[in-house]
């Protein structure tokens, strides 16, 4: 693999670990004892956070970037609600 030098990109991201809860479902027929320990699932998320206010963060996970002008692109994006937030 050639590598690349970068050389005028400064990278301002911090790396996070996030842990979140998102909606599960099922469309099937449940049991009362099933129903009763049905519950959202909690993901894992790992990347760089781009934006973090104080409705929600956005993370990203791939990024690359341009050798010519040092733009950057990214790939990978989650924007996850802070409510969500584990």
């Amino acid at each position: 693999m050639k590598k690349t030098s970068i050389k005028k990109f400064k990278f301002n991201y911090k790396k996070i670990h996030l842990s979140w809860y998102d909606a599960k479902s099922d469309s099937g027929w449940l049991t009362m004892t099933q129903m009763k320990n049905h519950k959202p699932a909690i993901c894992h998320t790992q990347g760089w956070v781009f934006e973090n206010n104080s409705k929600f963060i956005k993370i990203f996970g791939t990024y690359t970037i341009d050798e010519e002008d040092q733009s950057i692109d990214f790939g990978e994006i989650i924007c996850v609600p802070k409510i969500w937030i584990v």
